[in-house]
């Protein structure tokens, strides 16, 4: 299916919700690599259905049709701003779905407030705010690290690979977050994080190698734990929170 058929398709769907719901929705739109123009024979379709409370009886979809899977979310109007407006430790994937929506179906500007909405948050939160939401992603970072390192030292290898791979998620949207950087997508997080220089020396070599499929499991493991230094250096540096000085942090 190409994107003129995606979105077809999105129309077709949002013709048959309307015909449902139509009193319960607020505005449908695409967002993902469709509303972006950059999506292909094999992507999804992203659809938004905002809703104008929770109580609308519009429930959520993971279906596949005619070859594309279709992720349908369905959101109530207050929820999805309140979502926008916050910066939080999955921001730098978030974001785009606030900025990229191609409304199927909008009457009243929902999709520009939201997109201002977020735009604002971002503008006015302080350095704090995202150092605060990288410690959360660097903390579950080192959790999946120490699980990667136990796996592959007991010989379990696809326990090492996932964790390799979710701390790998966690270090690009550290990185996201101290950098401001909004990802298209976690192919782009992942190549974007290869690539960068802000997070100190060393990093960006041992994330490649970390990345790299051909490379045995105790070398990802090993390049991992290099990452994690890196990071740590970066976040003692710039005064990410990241671990308690005593309990009462936990109060």
């Amino acid at each position: 299916m190409d994107h003129d058929e995606r979105l077809r398709l999105a129309a077709d769907l949002t013709e048959r919700l309307l015909d449902r719901h139509r009193a319960a929705i607020v505005a449908v739109g695409v967002h993902g690599a469709a509303a972006r123009g950059e999506d292909g024979q094999e992507s999804d379709l992203d659809l938004a259905v905002v809703t104008v409370g929770p109580e609308a009886e519009v429930s959520d979809r993971y279906l596949r049709h005619r070859g594309v899977v279709v992720d349908l979310g369905a959101i109530a109007a207050d929820a999805y701003l309140e979502e926008a407006g916050h910066i939080g430790p999955a921001w730098p994937l978030a974001s785009d779905q606030y900025v990229n929506q191609l409304a199927v179906h909008d009457p009243g500007g929902y999709f520009h407030k939201l997109q201002h909405v977020h735009q604002a948050a971002v503008e006015e939160a302080g350095p704090e705010v995202f150092a605060a939401a990288a410690g959360v992603d660097l903390v579950q970072l080192l959790s999946w690290e120490a699980t990667a390192r136990a796996a592959e030292l007991a010989g379990d290898l696809l326990t090492t690979q996932v964790a390799v791979k979710e701390a790998a998620v966690l270090a690009a949207l550290v990185v996201g977050l101290h950098t401001r950087t909004a990802y298209r997508g976690t192919s782009h997080a992942l190549h974007a994080t290869a690539a960068t220089q802000a997070a100190g020396s060393g990093f960006a070599e041992a994330y490649r190698r970390l990345l790299d499929p051909t490379a045995e499991p105790a070398v990802q493991v090993l390049a991992l734990g290099r990452a994690r230094d890196a990071l740590l250096a970066l976040a003692d540096r710039e005064g990410i929170p990241y671990q308690a000085a005593d309990l009462d942090a936990f109060l």
